[in-house]
């Protein structure tokens, strides 16, 4: 029971604690299920809590944004402070390919694309020159199958290829660990991009941790999605309206040509023209 209450205070509480202790039939059997019961109401009012502290006012900053720059920084700094997570990185989808659009590094002082300074990474294809899917990356992956994946220590991990991270582990002497990759999804399950988050933090020893799931978080998610999505979905517009435009302006222009030179006054210079150039 101590042990779970110190879960409870700690906000990491999980009816297995008390699994045992609650199959009892006697007065601490009784007291573990009433305590079990006491502290999932406990959790679920602290969700609805930081959901209200934290998620829904990200999402209406989310919603007004205009700048679209400021909106993708905005999205991974609210992820990495949700899960406490070192690093951050945002692909948007583009001609098949995963486009790196932001890179954040907390440890590292590093904060790319955005409002920042451009990303030199290439991107990174959802397919090979053959036409066979990208699964070895583990954001094209992701992409891929919609699915996201939660990886603990990616020096561990099978199925993926992880030597690009490696490689910026060794330049860096920094220690990519716990990934985090989620796909970002807007109507109709269209792929908008994939949210990467890296090495999430134990909250008081500062120990790499694997990534919790988080019904606060997918909150997050949804509402980065949908407000990227409705952005990409008004510029889409608004360029179509522009090129409506531009169409407009130059049928416009050629039919008061047509008109210009089908009047008796230009066939007359024309005439005039003509006869000029024969004389000389």
């Amino acid at each position: 029971l101590m042990e779970a209450a110190r879960a409870v205070e700690a906000g990491e509480y999980r009816s297995e604690l008390l699994a045992e202790l609650m199959k009892g039939r006697d007065e601490m059997g009784q007291l573990a299920r009433v305590f079990d019961s006491v502290a999932r109401n406990v959790a679920a009012r602290d969700r609805q809590l930081k959901m209200l502290r934290v998620v829904i006012p990200t999402g209406v900053a989310l919603s007004a944004e205009k700048n679209f720059n400021r909106l993708l920084e905005t999205v991974v700094v609210e992820s990495q402070k949700l899960t406490n997570a070192d690093g951050g990185t945002l692909y948007l989808l583009e001609e098949n390919q995963l486009k790196f659009v932001i890179l954040r590094n907390t440890s590292l002082n590093i904060s790319m694309g955005g409002t920042g300074s451009a990303i030199a990474f290439n991107p990174v294809p959802l397919h090979h020159a053959d036409g066979s899917p990208n699964h070895a990356n583990v954001a094209s992956h992701v992409a891929l199958t919609r699915k996201r994946t939660n990886i603990a220590d990616a020096y561990e991990a099978e199925g993926f290829d992880f030597s690009g991270t490696k490689t910026f582990d060794a330049r860096s002497g920094y220690r990519s660990q716990s990934f985090l990759t989620i796909p970002l999804t807007g109507e109709d399950d269209c792929l908008i991009g994939v949210l990467q988050l890296i090495n999430a933090k134990d909250l008081e020893s500062g120990v790499i941790i694997p990534f919790a799931s988080d019904d606060v978080l997918e909150a997050l998610v949804l509402l980065a999605s949908a407000a990227l999505d409705g952005y990409i979905r008004e510029e889409k517009l608004r360029q179509e309206i522009a090129q409506l435009r531009i169409e407009i302006d130059e049928s416009r222009r050629a039919k008061q040509v047509a008109e210009i030179t089908d009047t008796q006054y230009f066939k007359k210079l024309q005439d005039q023209a003509r006869a000029m150039r024969e004389k000389k």
